[in-house]
């Protein structure tokens, strides 16, 4: 493909330029509390972003969700960091896609077995998601008590479907 030529005092436009950069978001927490509780997931209310492109991605009036503006392949990325000392419990997180009640195929969230603090898991995977799509994280402890996450998630568009 032949580079485009562009000529002095030619006027370029963002849109074709921005319709080059897939639409992705990273939304972030603070401090999320994790209540105790065997198999009792949580979702993840975002309290703000931290990148995207597309406003539309994350809102907060459904704090839970990164929404898919465009039919494609998402690429997962994220983590959290289990600010409190676990003693034996797991911490543990799952992304489920579209309101489904278990992990979307694809995806990863390591499990965190026991810390002292200030243990970090990794949030990733890729998830194929329609228009209007969406993914949430979930997290669960089993420690005893509530225990304060520190939690970032995003999703970014890596092929159109």
């Amino acid at each position: 493909m032949v580079a485009p030529i562009v000529q002095p005092g030619q006027t370029i436009y963002s849109d074709p330029i921005n319709a080059l950069v897939q639409p992705h978001v990273q939304a972030s927490v603070g401090s999320f509390n994790v209540p105790s509780g065997g198999s009792t997931y949580t979702a993840v209310a975002f309290t703000s972003t931290l990148s995207g492109n597309t406003a539309s991605m994350w809102s907060v009036s459904q704090p839970t969700r990164l929404i898919a503006p465009t039919a494609g392949v998402y690429l997962i990325h994220g983590g959290v960091i289990w600010a409190a000392a676990l003693g034996a419990a797991d911490a543990r997180g799952e992304i489920r896609a579209n309101g489904s009640g278990t992990p979307a195929p694809g995806t990863r969230v390591s499990t965190q077995r026991g810390s002292t603090g200030n243990m970090q898991a990794t949030a990733t995977g890729t998830v194929t998601l329609a228009a209007g799509g969406y993914i949430e994280l979930y997290l669960n402890t089993q420690s005893g008590s509530t225990i304060a996450a520190t939690t970032t998630l995003g999703i970014t568009r890596i092929s159109a479907t």
